[in-house]
């Protein structure tokens, strides 16, 4: 039994992103379920996600 894969969030606007694995080009349509942290990352304008944009991850500190 697989266990459910929750969505990151829902797009509102159709966007062009790189696939995290293969860095082709992709397009995502108004509707789709976005399960991809990597994928959700890419998504920076706020209006393309139905309701509030997904959590940004934390970029990690430089030291130096």
């Amino acid at each position: 039994m697989s266990a459910a894969v929750k969505a990151v969030g829902v797009l509102a606007a159709t966007v062009h992103v790189l696939d995290p694995e293969e860095r082709v080009p992709i397009v995502l349509t108004v509707g789709t379920e976005v399960t991809d942290p990597a994928i959700a990352e890419q998504i920076t304008n706020p209006a393309c996600w139905e309701g509030e944009p997904p959590p940004r991850a934390k970029a990690p500190r430089k030291t130096t």
